[in-house]
Parts: structure tokens; sequence; C-alpha cells
């Protein structure tokens, strides 16, 4: 090992401590917060557990630190990072201390007694695996400098074993073995293989592993140890020349201190003396010297880390900048919290209505910023609820068409009371014409219930989309306030579609400009009755009545009348059907003939009502239900037909109203209240100055992300910090960013 007096400044003394920096930045903020992509360039070490893998780590400190004994020691894996530093004589004007150690974990608490250094590293690996063996992925970071170590970063990871002891599982051998592919799976990181050399190399642990990520050996650093113990006759000669297995950047031979050394407490340098005696007397080697030896072990460890990362700093300087915009995205997007000064809570909670509020009058009105052409929302579904489901299923309702000429017939009696009908049947038609209003009472109220739904699913929308769901119980309590305030709009629309339901009953205006009016009404029904006694009218011999009415009249009558027309086909082949299944079954059951007459039947009927007896008429109880007559003459027909066409007219008269109507009422006390008065009620529902800090809280997983969003963000900028602050000596030694010399 050279001097320190005559150490020069290398690539590494330079890189690697700027990498060293990075590590320990990701390290505290949490390297999987910062991007699975964003890997350091690093040395993982390598080896089975009897490989002699601490010894060579220890011959790079030159110190004892590491943990010792029987079964496996290295339980965590070690980030180790040297950093050499100027050497200088210990003097009362001097105090620093020329060698020591610090742990992350205990961060400005400097360790110089390498012994302290062993300790500590046995019980944090206890306080992280437990006292009996137990392994964990978890890393042990420490930062070494002094003027004997060349500037490098190792991560020493477990040794492999295949039986387990104490609390190990069943599977550690396949634990460990998948620990260190974690490291070494990465194209940043290099691999410092080491095997024993008293073992088949191409049977080694190590290269075993190393093949699995890095087939072509472009970044295995082999490692051959013990040479000083092969069997008598034999050398590793060809296995440091790479003749056994090829590594792109060859093999270091080392000899390590032997177990009775280190009981006996035979110093490092000791230990390296000793080594270079060793392959100085040893004429095999002579040919591998500069191959050979631990200093020759630190120097291409150093170097070749200096120039791996050298090589893929441009690559990742750019992807720090690339997750630095991402998280800055995403911390934007999380927002700034809740503040702490309680002025800027209250504005916030009023900006935040304010947007609210204008954002659900936006989307009401068609103004949204975002709109969406893939589906109607928000006023637009509002307008088609108005127009497509309720106008449209208002003009489909039609009173009569579940009514038979019976039905009215029976209407029209009953209206009648004990008084016989006129010719024109007024109070029939006004009590049916009611019970078809009443009708259009629930689809009305139905209507401004559906537009209050829709208002609430806009609501709905607005706090996903305006991320008011990070403060929980600002966004409830909207959701809340925005619903009792379209409850206190829904209520007088109702009330006032009730009451133009109501005007509508309260008076039957037969003075209205387009209703049909009896005496046209008659005439339409009279020319219906000629169609239906065969009188139907010929070319040349119109009728009186037919040249009398108007093209509307016409057309109107003519729309009703086809409608009679085909219903009462309907109802008399109906009426057949059951006439004849009646005929037949009297003749299965051994009845009279099968041809029963109508005229006959009823003649029964009104038989069954009274007797003679004796020349006295015996007079019976009527039945329970009691139908009304068909009719029987003109003058009754002409009352159904008339009633029906008086019906249909004031119907369509009062439907046209309630479809105008109704929508503008929903619109007047529903949709259009909430430009008028939302804000308003949200300020005096919500902006309460004991109130508002409660409201700003926000869901313990939204703070959660925010703070892990910060750290990320904080960790990048540093990071692209000290990237950007790199010492210039580097650009004075002939070296840019990415480059190598």
């Amino acid at each position: 090992m050279p001097g320190a007096h005559i150490h020069q400044n290398t690539l590494g003394d330079g890189l690697v401590p700027l990498i060293n920096k990075l590590q320990d930045i990701f390290t505290q903020a949490g390297v999987e917060n910062v991007g699975g992509d964003l890997e350091l360039p690093q040395i993982a070490v390598v080896g089975s557990q009897s490989s002699g893998k601490s010894s060579v780590l220890e011959a790079l400190v030159g110190r004892d630190f590491l943990p010792r004994g029987p079964d496996i020691c290295t339980r965590r894996p070690l980030v180790l990072q040297l950093v050499h530093t100027p050497y200088h004589h210990a003097s009362h004007h001097n105090q620093a201390p020329m060698e020591w150690g610090e742990f992350l974990h205990r961060p400005n608490e400097i360790f110089t007694e390498f012994e302290a250094i062993r300790e500590e590293i046995e019980c944090e690996t206890n306080r992280g695996t437990g006292n009996n063996k137990g392994v964990s992925d978890k890393q042990i970071r420490l930062k070494i400098c002094s003027p004997h170590v060349l500037t490098m970063t190792l991560v020493d990871l477990p040794g492999i074993t295949r039986v387990p002891v104490g609390d190990q599982p069943p599977d550690i051998e396949k634990r460990i073995r998948d620990m260190i592919l974690s490291y070494i799976k990465r194209e940043s990181c290099l691999i410092l293989a080491v095997s024993p050399a008293n073992t088949d190399l191409a049977n080694s642990d190590a290269l075993t592993l190393s093949k699995l990520v890095d087939p072509m050996g472009k970044r295995t650093i082999g490692v051959v140890t013990k040479l000083d113990i092969m069997d008598r006759g034999t050398d590793a000669v060809a296995c440091i020349r790479g003749e056994v297995v090829p590594l792109r950047l060859g093999y270091i031979g080392v000899v390590n201190r032997c177990q009775q050394d280190i009981a006996q407490r035979r110093s490092i340098r000791e230990a390296r003396a000793s080594e270079a005696e060793f392959f100085r007397h040893h004429p095999a080697y002579a040919e591998v010297i500069d191959k050979c030896g631990t200093e020759a072990l630190g120097w291409s460890v150093s170097r070749i880390l200096a120039d791996h990362i050298a090589e893929l700093l441009p690559a990742l300087s750019d992807k720090i900048a690339t997750r630095r915009a991402e998280a800055q995205r995403e911390l934007k997007s999380l927002g700034e919290g809740r503040p702490e000064d309680v002025g800027r809570q209250s504005a916030m909670v009023l900006e935040k209505l304010h947007g609210y509020a204008a954002g659900f009058t936006k989307s009401v009105v068609g103004k949204s910023d975002d709109l969406s052409t893939s589906s109607l929302e928000g006023g637009a579904r509002i307008h088609f609820v108005l127009q497509d489901i309720f106008v449209k299923g208002l003009e489909s309702l039609d009173p009569t068409r579940a009514m038979s000429e019976e039905d009215i017939r029976t209407a029209i009696q009953n209206a009648a009371g004990t008084k016989g009908v006129l010719l024109l049947p007024d109070d029939s038609f006004e009590v049916l014409v009611k019970q078809a209003i009443r009708k259009m009472s629930d689809p009305c109220v139905k209507c401004a219930r559906i537009v209050h739904d829709e208002l609430g699913r806009i609501a709905r929308t607005l706090i996903n989309t305006m991320d008011l769901q990070r403060y929980p119980r600002l966004a409830q309590s909207v959701e809340d306030a925005t619903r009792d305030f379209l409850v206190e709009g829904l209520t007088p629309a109702e009330s006032m579609i009730n009451s133009l339901v109501e005007c509508q009953l309260a008076h039957v205006n037969t003075a209205h400009p387009d209703f049909v009016g009896g005496s046209k009404a008659l005439r339409m029904a009279q020319q219906e009755l000629k169609r239906r006694r065969g009188a139907s009218s010929s070319a040349g011999a119109g009728d009186d009545d037919d040249e009398e009415m108007s093209g509307d009249e016409n057309d109107f009558g003519e729309d009703v009348l086809a409608d009679v027309t085909q219903r009462n086909a309907m109802l008399k082949k109906r009426d057949a059907k059951n006439k004849a299944k009646t005929a037949l079954g009297r003749k299965l059951s051994g009845g009279s003939s099968a041809s029963v007459d109508v005229s006959v039947d009823k003649e029964n009927d009104t038989k069954a009502l009274y007797s003679h007896e004796n020349g006295v008429v015996s007079l019976k109880e009527p039945p329970g239900k009691i139908q009304a007559s068909e009719p029987e003459t003109d003058e009754e027909l002409l009352q159904v037909l008339v009633t029906r066409i008086l019906l249909g007219s004031y119907f369509a008269i009062s439907r046209g109203v309630l479809a105008d109507t109704v929508p503008k009422a929903v619109m007047h006390f529903l949709v259009n209240s909430v430009q008028r008065g939302l804000q308003q009620h949200l300020i005096q529902s919500l902006y309460h100055p004991n109130l508002v800090p409660s409201l700003l809280t926000e869901h313990p997983e939204t703070e959660a992300k925010r703070l892990a969003a910060r750290n990320k963000y904080k960790a990048l900028s540093q990071a692209a910090q000290a990237i950007g602050a790199m010492p210039a000596d580097l650009a004075a030694a002939g070296v840019t960013v990415g480059g190598r010399r």
C-alpha cells in the first residue's frame, strides 16, 4: 500500500464521494420513494460464507472492524463508504482524529475506536434481525475516513450459506441468493466476486451468481483468496489470468490472514507485509505480480468504480432531473396542505367554496373547462330530462286510450246521478277530464325530483374532479350543504308544480280558444255515427255539417274518430271471441245451441231483475256490481262520442300548459337558484372561525403522500445540486461528467 504522503488524486476521489452523498440522500428519503430505475453505481461484494470476504474488506480498510465468528456474521447488507482523507500529524493545535467511522443511523457521532465500530455493527444487526442468526435486507451504512484507504464504496452482502442455524428459516439459502441477486442484477452495480483458491473456481458460488446476471463478465471483478493454503505444487496463475472463467475486468489474487493470525491479533499491516513477501518469493506469481495483493486490489477497484461512475453519471443526472420534475408535479397536485396561519386557512376555505360554486354554475350552463365528447353531462343531462323524458313522456299520455265506450257510458250515468242524461253530458266530461289531469301530477313531480338528483350528481362529480376529497371533512360538508340547498329548492318547486296541477283542476275552461267546443264535438260525433250506421258520404253528396267544419277542426275530428273507430273495432272483436267461447262451453256441457243470439242474452239478463207470476211482476234485489248498459239509441251513442272528443281536446290543452310551465318551475326553483344563491349558502353554512381548521383536516393517506412527495422532491433537489457542484478539479484532470480520461 502506498504511503499516505504520496497519495495522488484520482478520478475516484471526486466521483465516489459524490455517489456516497447521493446514497446518503436517497437512503434518508427512502430509495423506494425516489424511483425504481434510479440506480446508483456501487460495488457489491459476493462470496460464500468461508470465502474470506470479510478479510478482504478489512484488508482494504487496514483495520479490524467486522464481526467475526464460526457462523454467518454478515446478516444485513453493510454499505461501506471508504473516503481517503489527507494525512496529518496530531499535535496540540490539531485534535482531529486521523481515522474515524460514522454510521448513518447515528449521525454526527464519531467512532474513533474500530472495536466500537464492530460492536455497533453487531448491535444494529441484532436490532434488525434478532440475536439468533436472523437475516434482513435492511442496510447498515458505515463511512470510514482514513488516509490509509482509497476512496470507494462497497456493499458487503451476507455470505452464501446452505444449512440454516438459529432462527434462520429453512429456505435461508434461497433468501440470501435472492437478496444478492436484487443488488447485482442492476446494470449500475459492479460485482466483486470473492472465491477461495483451494476450491474449483468453475464451481464458485460467487461466480455462479454473477454469471446469472452478467453472463459476459462485463462488470464482474474476480478476487481469488487463500492463495497461501493451496496444495503444494499448485498455484492460481491460470485463474488470475482469466483462463478458467474469463472476466473482462480480470482477477486479483490476495492472501488473507489465517484464523491463527486473527486469534493472535496480528495487525492487518503486518498481514499485508506478509502478503507482499509471499508474492515476492513465489516465482509462479512473478508474471502476474501487478494483479496480486491487497494494494493492487484497492487501486483496481477504485479505478474501475470511478470509471464506472463517470460512464453512468450523465444518464443518472438526466434521470434525477426527470424524477425531480415528476416529484414537483406530484407535490403540486397534492397541494400545500393546511396552512398554519388562521387567516390563510380562512382564505383557503373561501377560495375552495368560491371555486366549487363557480364550477357548479359552469357545469350547469355548459361552460365547463373540460367538456366531454363521449356522453352528456351537467346541464345537458338536465335538458335531456326536461325535454326528452318529461315533455315527450307527457305528450305520450292519452287518458282516453284505456277507456272503452262502456267505461265512458258508466261515467256518464254515474255523473247524472238520479237525473236523466241530456244530449251534452257536461258533468261527466268535467269528472273525466279532472281524473285525466290528476294522472299528470306524478310525472310532473317526478320531473323535479329527477332534476334534483341530477344536480346532486353534478355536486359529487365536482367534489371529485376539484380534488376536494383531499379534505374529507370539507368535501362532506360541501356535499351536505349542497344537498340542503337543493332540498330547499326542491320543496318550493314541488309545491309550485302541485299548484300548477291544482290550477288546471280548479277551473275547466271550456272557453279556451283551442278547445273544440260542444257544437263542433257534436258534429264530429254525428259524422262518426253516420259511419257506424253505414251512411258513408259519397262523392257529390257532401253533408252540410261536414262542409261547415274548418280544416283544423276536421283534422282534429278525423284523428280522434279514427282512433275511436279502431278502438271500438278491437273491443267488438274481443266481445265476439268471449261470446263464442261461452257458446262453445254451453254446447260441450249439453246446454242450448252454440249460436246464441245477443238479444236473447239481453232479454235473459233483464228478466233476471224481475219475474212474472200469475200476472204479477215480482221485483228482485239488484246485483252487487251493476254495469252501465250499452248505448241502445243514437242519442246515447252520441253522448259517448261527444264526451270522448271533448275529453281528448281539453286534456291536450292542459297537457300543453303543464309541459310548458313545469320545466319553467323546475328551472326557476332548482336549476337557476344554483347561480343565484349556492355560493352564499355555502359561505353562511361553512365559513365559521371555529369550523375552518377542522374543514381543512386531511385524510392521513393524503398527508402521508404529501410528506413522501416532499421528501422525494427535497432528496432529488439535493442530488441535482450535488451533481451540479462537483469539484472543478475533474475538469482540470481532463475528465468531463460522464466521460473517461
